[in-house]
Parts: C-alpha cells; sequence; structure tokens
C-alpha cells in the first residue's frame, strides 16, 4: 500500500503539471511566428493615408449657406436686423441636436436635404466636397462640416481589461491612447507594443519599443480609428502552473488525507 501511495503521489502531479502546461498562458494574443520569416512593417508616424468612412461609421453632418456665414453669426452671437435676436433657425437646432448618421452595409448614409448618398470609402474632406456638389443644386454656396462621432481605438494594455478608447481628438497619439486605457499594466513589455492597422493591403503591423527614451518619437505616432494596440505581457510560467495545479494538489491530499485515516495501515 505505501509503494502504491507513492506511485500515486508521483504520477498525478505529473499528469496535472503537463496538462496545465497547455493552458498556461493561453490568453496571450496575436503571437509572432518563430524564426526570421515574419517582418513588422515600417513604422509611420503619420498616417500614410486619410482615415476612410467606412460601413458602421457614425458622423454629425453640419449645413450652412452662404460658405457657412449663419454658422459664424450663431457661435459669435450676432444675427442680422431681419432675422432677430430670437430667431431660432433651423441651423441652431441642428446645433443643438447634434444629429448623428449612420453609413450603412451598403455604404450608402440617408440625409436630410439630401437623401441616399454613398459615403463609404471616401474620405472625409472627400464626402464634404460631394455633399456639397449635391447641396450646390438648390442652394447657394454651401459650408458642409463632417465630424466622426465614432472614431476608436481597441487596446489591450497588458495582462488586464481590454478597452475601447473613444478617439476626441484626430491627433491623437500612441502615448495619450496608452494613458486614456490606464497606461500599461504592471507585467506588461514597455519594449513590445504592437499596433495592427487596417489599410488596402490588409492590416499592417508595427512593433514599438517605448522602454528607454528614444521610444519617446514612435510614442508620438498618431494613432487611427480601428486601430489594434496590443501589449505584450511577461509569461510567468511557475505561478501560472501552480495556479492552474493547486486545486487539484489540495483535492488529493485531503482524499489521501482522508483514506489514510479510514485506512491508517
Amino acid at each position: 500500500m505505501r509503494t502504491f501511495k507513492i506511485l500515486f503521489l508521483a504520477i498525478i502531479p505529473t499528469l496535472l503539471l503537463l496538462s496545465s502546461c497547455a493552458n498556461v498562458n493561453s490568453n496571450i494574443l496575436f503571437r509572432i511566428p518563430k524564426g526570421d520569416e515574419f517582418k513588422f512593417d515600417s513604422l509611420p508616424l503619420k498616417p500614410s493615408e486619410d482615415y476612410k468612412l467606412g460601413v458602421g461609421d457614425r458622423f454629425s453632418f453640419l449645413f450652412g449657406t452662404n460658405s457657412g456665414e449663419k454658422i459664424i453669426l450663431n457661435q459669435s452671437g450676432v444675427n442680422t436686423l431681419n432675422e432677430g435676436r430670437n430667431n431660432n433657425n433651423a441651423l441652431m437646432n441642428q446645433q443643438r441636436n447634434q444629429f448623428t448618421y449612420l453609413v450603412r452595409q451598403d455604404g450608402y448614409v440617408n440625409l436630410p436635404l439630401i437623401g441616399e448618398v454613398k459615403l463609404s470609402g471616401l474620405t472625409i474632406v472627400d464626402a464634404e466636397n460631394t455633399l456639397i456638389d449635391l447641396l450646390a443644386k438648390n442652394y447657394l454656396n454651401p459650408f458642409v462640416q463632417i465630424r466622426l462621432v465614432n472614431q476608436r481605438v481597441i487596446i489591450f494594455p497588458g495582462k488586464g481589461d481590454a478597452m475601447v478608447v473613444y478617439l476626441q481628438n484626430t491627433n491623437t497619439s500612441l502615448l495619450e491612447a496608452l494613458a486614456l486605457a490606464g497606461g500599461i499594466r504592471e507585467e506588461g513589455r514597455a519594449n513590445s507594443v504592437k499596433l495592427m492597422r487596417k489599410t488596402e493591403k490588409g492590416r499592417e503591423i508595427y512593433k514599438i519599443d517605448l522602454s528607454t527614451i528614444e521610444g519617446l518619437n514612435e510614442a508620438q505616432m498618431i494613432v487611427q480609428s480601428n486601430d489594434y494596440i496590443y501589449v505584450d505581457f511577461k509569461s510567468r510560467i511557475a505561478s501560472s502552473i501552480l495556479t492552474e495545479v493547486a486545486p487539484w494538489l489540495s483535492l488529493i491530499t485531503t482524499g489521501l488525507l482522508t483514506y489514510s485515516i479510514i485506512n491508517p495501515n
């Protein structure tokens, strides 16, 4: 019986250890394949191209005639004599309500005064010019301003909760985006930050080292909507295995102790 107990105590933990190894750090995402085949893309400090509207984007749409004359007058508090001081015109309501419009799956947007128009695949400037051309058929010197309201990046700051960070500033830097996500976690590796960006060629992957003062220049890289930012983290194999095995070892030890009490021989 003693020999059986020794074998049991030797074999079971070994099997548990081997099974637990498969689960260690299984939550790591975007692993880089081993070897020299994989090459990171060259790091652009500024986006190589302007952001293009895509399916699911939402934006606010501001419109005024006479090259935006009413927008300036209302923002400055000045009204024309004909309109009077208490004039609640359509432009003021538009600014107050801040309606947003969705780019549908077919790439089209339904806009007031214009109707259905395809904006998917256009930059903000191109979309504004498209709307100006359409409105110019019925209005004098139209002014159009489009502002994206759901620009966001997804950040995995090391071990811990991932975050969706909405970009209030179109010139948000990588360092600012990480700060909005609470910074790099304790187990995160500042020398191994991966940024994945969607382009017409697919996702480009850049590697950034923020662990030294030389990385300050890379930290100023401008992020773009729909970027994925992933901070690698240190693999703590021993503690991870212990966490996996500990409940089973406790159960086995309790079982053996109980068995020894019931069968002392």
